[in-house]
């Protein structure tokens, strides 16, 4: 008898906005350089902790009310900055181990 779970892990999925994604992820732009997406993410990084910022400051001076999305968006910042930092700490790791090759 098989596992009703792994039938559905083989099973296509249709949501149309996840497959929207995958066809982005197919085809990379290959006029973009890795200087270029390492920026733009650390941009997308920074924009996600201002807006988180706001949010804050929006809630303490009363013009929000909703807690919930105040803490979504702090928690959002909070993993996109950890995300970025050990993006780094293996870049930096992968830098030394190639440093250390002998040729």
């Amino acid at each position: 008898m098989t596992d009703p779970i792994s039938i559905r892990a083989l099973q296509q999925v249709s949501d149309p906005e996840l497959m929207h994604r995958r066809q982005e992820l197919k085809t990379p732009d290959s006029k973009e350089s890795f200087g270029n997406m390492l920026t733009r993410a650390v941009n997308n990084v920074d924009q996600t902790l201002k807006e988180s910022d706001q949010n804050v400051q929006d809630f303490i001076a009363g013009k929000t009310d909703n807690v919930h999305d105040v803490m979504i968006s702090m928690q959002r910042a909070q993993i996109s900055f950890q995300m970025m930092v050990e993006i780094r700490n293996k870049a930096i790791e992968t830098y030394n181990e190639i440093s250390r090759m002998q040729i």
